[in-house]
């Protein structure tokens, strides 16, 4: 299980580190082809995908989904499973007919508030319409894709994305370079996206005609058992998840498209970087759920413990690095025409910073209700200061107030949630905080050395960053090896590498 786990969070990492890198690369040919404004409409069409803010509302399926095959893998009552996967499918297909039937009949609304130009509203009513449409393969689509991930098949879940993603950009420089009017770009995105949604539907057949598995109408306690855990889901989404989805809603209504490109391009490397070091727990889910199964306490603790530890060690360097490059890093990736807003971004690191903290534990108790509710009351409080911040400074910095705003409410909660892990985990809290101390002390030193160094070296290129990056980790790594961890910690690392690699397979006990 845990080889598994290994591979398949590597094979996350790289694939979806190149896909992001797509990502990035996309985006000044469409900004210096059909301009911000264009760039800020095709963003706003984005917003009403399951992977945009009307997201938020998707009853978590997918994550549900993971757990029931997770669980069906461990305790082989794939009638069981059945009944559940029939209830998520059927949930998946009402949400889908009532949502694209909603957006469909307020698009002519939408498009007022947006504040869309004339010579932009039909083209941008027919994007919407089209996106409406695709919801009613998309949403379905969920269940697909948490099927795949309940059968930890992470390396085909990857492949296709890479793969779709490859001709969406594709299709984009294309339509760039012959002309072709700005909202073919959302066509093409949306023909990517219910390209992925059949391989997943064929990958998801495939799996489980594998198994026992029967489709069966569940009895009221198993639906309600079901029900419960995506209300929990979307619940945490609504609190928490909402907030990045809903700001270039609102600043479109608010402020307008120009404005809604201008903050997505300061938060889009920021936020790929986030996704990109969440995928590092991608693959943990269905493991979860298996262990939590087992009802082995220590193992669970043991676990999560060593995960809450290591994986900021791990990510938040390059992302200390990237925030005091930003500057720099804008010049080469869009020119000079955001530069002077650039230090916003390396603000909206931060929301990827604190992100690391959390990620691992709200993953790992996303299998106990309780503390799940106990941590989505800490996200109302994120909410609640996030609007009030932004309210108070939005007539000041228009469309940047929602990063600060964003800044400090995720900042805010973070202490209050690394509590309740380390009382749920039962770790030695001391230890915890004076490790935590120590890893910022060694992060803190090495930016203002970093800082110091761009400041006598104005518009690095490219090759520069990159060799400041890779010294800043090697020797931030390096120094929290031997500082932040334990002696008990380092030998984990040294048996998970030994285990892994050995001619035996992996051993239970490195979990």
């Amino acid at each position: 299980m845990l080889k598994r786990l290994v591979q398949n969070t590597v094979v996350s990492a790289i694939v979806f580190g190149l896909v992001a890198v797509l990502g990035v690369i996309v985006i000044p040919i469409i900004i210096r082809t059909w301009g911000v404004a264009e760039f800020g409409l095709i963003v706003l069409t984005r917003l009403f995908l399951p992977s945009g803010l009307i997201g938020v509302i998707d009853f978590g399926l997918a994550e549900v989904t993971t757990q029931v095959v997770a669980r069906a893998r461990e305790h082989r009552d794939w009638r069981l499973a059945g009944g559940q996967l029939l209830l998520l499918t059927v949930v998946s297909l009402l949400l889908a007919i009532v949502l694209s039937a909603a957006m469909w009949l307020t698009v002519p609304l939408i498009v007022a508030q947006f504040k869309v130009e004339p010579a932009h509203a039909a083209s941008f009513t027919n994007m919407l319409l089209a996106t409406a449409a695709s919801n009613l393969v998309l949403f379905p689509a969920l269940v697909w894709e948490g099927v795949v991930k309940g059968f930890e098949r992470y390396g085909l879940l990857r492949l296709c994305e890479f793969l779709t993603t490859l001709l969406y950009v594709g299709a984009t420089i294309h339509a760039a370079r012959s002309g072709q009017p700005y909202e073919v770009v959302t066509y093409y995105f949306l023909g990517s996206g219910l390209l992925r949604a059949l391989i997943l539907l064929g990958a998801s057949i495939a799996a489980l005609s594998r198994t026992r598995i029967r489709l069966s109408v569940p009895v009221a306690a198993v639906s309600r058992e079901v029900m419960t855990r995506c209300i929990l889901v979307m619940q945490g989404k609504l609190i928490g998840g909402i907030i990045a989805p809903i700001q270039p809603f609102l600043i479109g209504i608010y402020i307008g498209p120009q404005s809604v490109g201008i903050y997505d391009t300061l938060v889009r490397i920021p936020r790929l970087a986030k996704v990109v070091a969440s995928l590092l727990i991608s693959a943990m889910l269905p493991v979860v759920s298996r262990l939590d199964q087992r009802d082995n306490h220590r193992q669970f603790n043991r676990f999560g413990e060593t995960g809450i530890m290591m994986l900021p060690i791990v990510t938040v360097p390059p992302l200390v690095a990237a925030a005091v490059m930003s500057p720099a890093i804008m010049h080469i990736w869009i020119g000079p025409q955001i530069v002077p807003y650039a230090h916003w971004m390396g603000l909206m690191f931060v929301v990827t910073m604190c992100f690391q903290y959390v990620i691992f534990g709200n993953t790992l108790f996303m299998t106990r209700t309780k503390v799940q509710g106990r941590l989505n009351m800490l996200m109302m409080i994120h909410l609640a200061v996030w609007a009030v911040l932004t309210l108070a400074a939005v007539n000041v910095l228009s469309e940047r107030a929602f990063i600060l705003g964003q800044t400090i409410g995720t900042a805010a909660i973070v202490p209050w949630q690394l509590m309740i892990f380390v009382k749920e985990l039962a770790m030695d809290a001391k230890r915890f905080w004076v490790a935590i101390l120590i890893h910022w002390t060694i992060l803190a030193i090495a930016a203002l050395l970093l800082a110091a160094i761009l400041y006598f070296a104005p518009e690095p290129g490219i090759v520069t960053l990159t060799g400041l990056m890779g010294a800043f980790c090697a020797a931030t790594w390096a120094a929290q090896y031997f500082l932040v961890l334990s002696e008990d910690q380092r030998g984990q690392i040294g048996s998970l590498g030994r285990t892994y690699f050995g001619r035996k397979g992996v051993s239970p006990a490195t979990l």
